[in-house]
Order: C-alpha cells, then structure tokens, then sequence
C-alpha cells in the first residue's frame, strides 16, 4: 500500500542509466562518443568483466535502467555468444542490450540476437563500428532502457492504486459492520500495519482508571518475533511515553529512529521490550485513535516499517537479507494511517454506543416482562405516567441527530477528499475523489456535465478542469455548511444531544425496574368480587376528581381459583381507562357473573368510545391514545397478558348508546399453573 517502493525507483538511482561494458571496448577510440553522450547525459559507464555480469543483473531488481554493451569480450562462448544469464535467475528490471557482431571468421554466430532473447535486444553493430553509430545505437538503448523502466513504474503505479482501492474499501465495510470489540480491535491494528507495511505493532484503549482516564494496553502484533504471552496493564496519559503523549496532546509522533530521540523531548522510548526479546525497534508511528467528538479513545503504535525491495525468487521462497530493509515511515503512510484511525475510531465508538443501546433494551425488555408479573402494576402506572412517550421522544430526536451526523460527516469527508485533490491536483487519482462526490445528490446533474467535459477536453486542459470544478464544490459547501471545522463541530453538538437522549431513555428503564415488584403474585382461591370492591375503593378518588359515578353488579357467589392480585391489576387498569374516556357526569359500571363453567367480568362506560382503526391496537405494548403523561400504553397490553395466563379471553366491544365494554372470560375451575401449588383459600 505504501506509496515509498515506488518513489524510490522513479528517482535517485533509476533516472541514471547504467550502460556496461568491456575494458577492450573503452579502449576504442570510437567509444569517445560513448563517453560524450555520458558527459551530455544522466549516464554511468561501467568496464565490466565478463564473471561480473551476474551482479550487474541481480542489480536490475533495484529497477535502475541498464544497457548491456554486448561485444565478444563479455559474451559467453558456450551460450552462443549471450549474455550468460544465470538458469536460477529471473531478470526484473529495465535491461536492453546492444550487440557488437564479430567478424567473418571469428567463430562467432552471424544470426541476430546470437543467444541474446529478442525481447532485451535493443540493435546490433559490426564490432568495428565507428564513434557516429556507437553513440547512436546508445542513445536509442538507454532511451528505450528508460522508456521500459517508465513502464515498469507505470504498472506497479497502477497495480498498487488498484490494491489501495480495494483494500480501503474492504477496511471500509469490515469496520462499519463489526460489532465485536474485540474482533474489531485486532482488525484495526492488523489493516493500519498493513497499509503502512509496518513490522510490528501494539494498541491501547482509554479507559477510566481511580486517579482519571489511562491508557491499557490491549494487543500487540509483530511479523518478525513470536511474542511471548502478553499481559495488559495500564500507563497514565502523559507526555512521559510516547503513547501517553500521543493520548494527551492527540498528535502523531512519527520517529525515524526512536533510540536517537532528542534528549529536549518530552517523551521517550521504553527499550525493556527489545532487552527482553531481542528485537531492534528502529522506526515509529504513533497515532491517536479520534472519535467523531474529537476524544482521543485510544492509540496505535506501529513498528519498523519494512521496504521490500522485489527481487524475485523463483522458489517462491521469503525475502529476506538484503532484500529487505527497515526505513522511516513517509507522509503517505502518515495521511493513510491517520485517516484509517480516524475511521476505525468511528466505528470502535459506534461499537461501544451499539452494545450500550442493546443492553439499554435489553434492560427495558426485562423491566417489561417484571411489569407483567407484578402485583401492583397499578401504582407502577400511575408512578409512571407517560413513560412511552418519553422514552420515544428521545430515541427518536436521539435517531434523527444520528442521521444528521451521518450525513454531515458524509459531507465533511467529500470536502477532505476535493481539499487533498486540489493540493496535489493530479488528474490521476480523481476517480476516488469524484466516486465520493457521488455520495451528494446535489451534486449529480454537475458530475455528469463535467464527466462529459472531461471526455472532449484535451488532456493538457484537464487539470484546469478539474480545478475549477472542485474549487466550485468547496465554495458551494463552504456557503451552505461553513467551514469544515464548523461543520465537524455541528455534529458534535448532535451527537452530544444524542447521548443526552440516550441518558434518558436510561433513567427511565431504570425508574421501571426499581418499580417492579413480583413477591405477592400468588395462586390461590380468592373472592374475586371482593377484590373488584377493594379495587374500586382504590380510584374512588379519581373518579371523583373527573366527576365520574362508579357502580357495581357483581353477584358471583363463592371464590375462584385465580392470580387475585393480578386480576385486581386487569379491573384496576380497565376502570382507570374507562374513567378517562367518560367526560364530567358519566359513568362506569362493573358488572360480574358465573356463567356455566365461566365467570364473565365487565367493564362498561359511557364515554367516547373506541374508534375502529384503533380497535386493532389497543392490545399493543406502548400504544396509547391518551395525552403524554397520563397514559404507558401499558395497561392494556399488561391486562391482555394475565388473562391469558388465566387462559381466558378479553374482547372489547361498543356500549349500547355509546361508550365502551371489556369483557373477560375465565375459567370456573382454574387447574394450577405448572411450577405452582394447588390454590390455598384466600385470608380472611
């Protein structure tokens, strides 16, 4: 992924061709317009023997252009005047040739190429040519030379973007779907050693500690060493060691050698680790992991970054010695690595707001089902009063900000992607930049104008293009969200308003759970009326208060074997609904009666009544129609719940002349649930 192994074949070295020769050809006079090209060019000539040519190949794999001047004096008289290439050694790099033929007579072949393959010879000589076609002949072998080379770079070039390319967007989707913090920990430290080529690697997380946060250390990875059992522990954020100081400043360090320091630092490296183990850490990059909000949540040390310099072992075997090399880290695996722990420190705090939320709902979910089984859901209703409505109103703003957020970050990353194309603006890599930008509806109608401006405009006037077309994008955003830095700064007052949100929704399912009670839910055989009168007692007051007369018809004559508490619940929230849908001077009555092996309970009230697309509902966990803070949308769905436990039914039904009636069907002989005792007589 890093961009260093390309850079370093496309100067330096690489842009001096290497021309090989004999010492019996330099000691021709026509080979004074070799050396004139030399002195004109960026060209080095070599006098080789012919035993040196193996080092003058293994060479080729540092992708510096090489011509080879062929004369008799370097060829390899049993391979048909060749080049002699070693059987185990395959060439890499730029390498053209130019063959100097021998005389009639000489022993040598007068074929073309004699021995040399077609694709590395660059043009043939008589061996006594003159100063004028030696120079030429050069000339257009190290032009070649340099033109394969160019090539070469041009194809690993395109071969490394297309790699960038998919593995960011493999990064992309693996952290925005890993949930497992864990997983996602050692996922984020093995793809930023990845993309920076880094040896070795450790990762720490923020946590809250006694004295304030710290950092604890989680995971650490290395290529070159099999680590020993790794044990966590805890360092305090400061500017002591180099992840402390990365947490508390919440800049990167980037150490070419980290055992030369400046001693003015503030910081400096713990060398325990390369005592106990042997290892040598040369080169470091330190980088904080920053969420969405701008807090620092943890830091990434990569290690040793290590340069593959692509000679080819065709056994297929490691690289290793020379062939690999341990270099500092460059600004390209600074801005990949940043922008990837930007990224991963997203989606880790997105992780950690995920499994706070599910256990939030799972923590609801089972103050739900206590609510179910308690005694006295009753006072647990009225002591939470509106609960459904407060709950939704913060998830739901809670929801929307995080919509928001998504969309503005969205837009912030575009701007970052226009602002990085514009300070390099090479026409090359746009494609990236334009896919983002695609992510903006606004802005489809201009991409596909300027794609097809693109497609007529010559390619010297491309650059110009695109250069106005992205300075159009950043001062179209600029006015409509500002700055980038106010931009960022607008979602972090949305997620914080999210948090306030989800704080809430916390409160609440904690004020349920504290309310629910299970100790006096028990099976026995109980008056039924007797408990319908007790119940009215308990909200004569309310009914009172709405001017509301409360009547009884009951006339069962003995007890049944029910859950009396949690019937008494069920006519308890069946009055209390009626006694709000009747308007000043209605009236409620509760009528009861053994029907053949059933006992049949009524609610009857004269109020407005149920409309009938919310006859389907009014079961339903949370749904009610009552103004917030007087309803949960509970009580019903609760009732529904215990009648069943009872295995009766409940149905709802309009009044004659208007109003509402609940009707409840129970067994007469209620067999004792499994994991209950048979019934006991209900106390006096």
């Amino acid at each position: 992924m890093a961009q260093r192994d390309v850079e370093e074949t496309a100067s330096g070295a690489a842009a001096c061709v290497l021309v090989v020769h004999s010492e019996a050809l330099a000691r021709r006079p026509a080979w004074d317009g070799a050396r004139r090209l030399a002195a004109e060019d960026d060209i080095e000539l070599r006098a080789t023997a012919r035993g040196e040519l193996d080092d003058v190949f293994i060479g080729l794999a540092d992708g510096r252009p090489t011509v080879v001047m062929l004369d008799a004096a370097l060829a390899v008289p049993d391979i048909g005047a060749g080049l002699g290439i070693p059987a185990n050694l395959e060439l890499v790099g730029p390498l053209r040739v130019v063959r100097l033929r021998g005389r009639e007579g000489e022993g040598e072949p007068r074929e073309p190429g004699g021995g040399v393959p077609d694709t590395l010879l660059a043009s043939e000589l008589a061996a006594d040519a003159d100063a004028e076609q030696l120079r030429a002949a050069l000339r257009a072998a190290v032009r070649e030379a340099r033109l394969v080379a160019r090539c070469e770079r041009l194809a690993v070039e395109r071969a490394r973007l297309a790699g960038d390319i998919q593995e960011l967007n493999r990064i992309g989707i693996a952290l925005s779907t890993e949930r497992d913090a864990e997983r996602l920990l050692e996922f984020i430290l093995t793809t930023t050693r990845d993309i920076t080529s880094a040896d070795a690697g450790s990762l720490y997380v923020v946590e809250d500690g006694e004295e304030g946060p710290q950092l604890r250390f989680k995971l650490a990875q290395n290529d070159s060493l099999r680590l020993p059992r790794l044990v966590q522990f805890v360092l305090p954020i400061n500017t002591q060691t180099l992840a402390g100081y990365v947490a508390a400043t919440g800049n990167p360090l980037n150490l070419p050698d980290v055992y030369a320091i400046s001693p003015d630092a503030p910081y400096s490296f713990d060398a325990s680790f390369d005592r106990r183990t042997g290892y040598h850490t040369q080169s470091m990059l330190v980088l904080p992991l920053r969420n969405q909000a701008g807090a620092c949540i943890g830091v990434v040390q990569l290690i040793n970054r290590k340069i593959r310099l692509g000679l080819v072992d065709p056994t297929g075997g490691p690289l290793s010695g020379p062939r690999e090399r341990i270099e500092p880290f460059d600004e390209q695996c600074l801005e990949l690595a940043t922008s990837l722990a930007s990224q991963a420190a997203v989606s880790l705090t997105n992780a950690q707001l995920y499994h706070g939320l599910r256990r939030k709902i799972e923590e609801l979910e089972q103050t739900q089902a206590q609510l179910v089984q308690s005694e006295k859901l009753a006072s647990l209703g009225q002591l939470t009063a509106g609960v459904a409505h407060e709950i939704n109103n913060p998830l739901a703003f809670s929801r929307n900000n995080t919509h928001i957020a998504r969309e503005r970050v969205a837009s912030a990353v575009r701007r970052i992607a226009v602002e990085a194309w514009l300070h390099e603006a090479d026409p090359r890599r746009v494609e990236p930049v334009l896919a983002r930008l695609g992510g903006d509806p606004q802005l489809a109608d201009d991409l596909v104008e300027l794609r097809a401006d693109l497609a007529r405009t010559p390619d010297a006037e491309r650059p110009a293009l695109l250069t106005n077309f992205m300075l159009y994008v950043e001062e179209r955003a600029r006015v409509s969200e500002g700055s980038i830095g106010e931009l960022l700064a607008s979602v972090d007052g949305l997620l914080g308003d999210s948090l306030m949100g989800l704080d809430r929704v916390a409160e609440i399912v904690l004020g349920l759970r504290n309310f629910a009670r299970l100790d006096e839910a028990t099976f026995q055989t109980a008056d039924i009326d007797e408990g319908i009168r007790q119940t009215l007692m308990i909200l004569r007051e309310p009914a009172r208060d709405a001017n509301v007369t409360l009547t009884m018809d009951l006339a069962l004559e003995r007890p049944h074997p029910c859950f009396p508490a949690k019937l008494n619940q069920v006519v308890l929230n069946l009055v209390n609904n009626a006694i709000d849908a009747c308007s000043s001077g209605g009236r409620v009555t509760v009528r009861s009666r053994e029907l053949g092996e059933s006992v049949e309970i009524a609610v009857i009230d004269d109020g407005h009544g149920i409309s009938s697309e919310h006859m389907s509902k009014i079961f339903d966990p949370f749904f009610t129609t009552k103004p917030v803070g007087k309803g949960t949308g509970l009580g019903l769905s609760i009732s529904y719940r215990i009648i069943r436990e009872h295995n009766g039914t409940i149905h709802v039904e309009p009044s004659r002349g208007g109003g509402t009636t609940f009707r409840i069907s129970l067994p007469a002989e209620l067999e004792s649930p499994e994991g209950e005792d048979e019934p006991a007589p209900a106390r006096a």
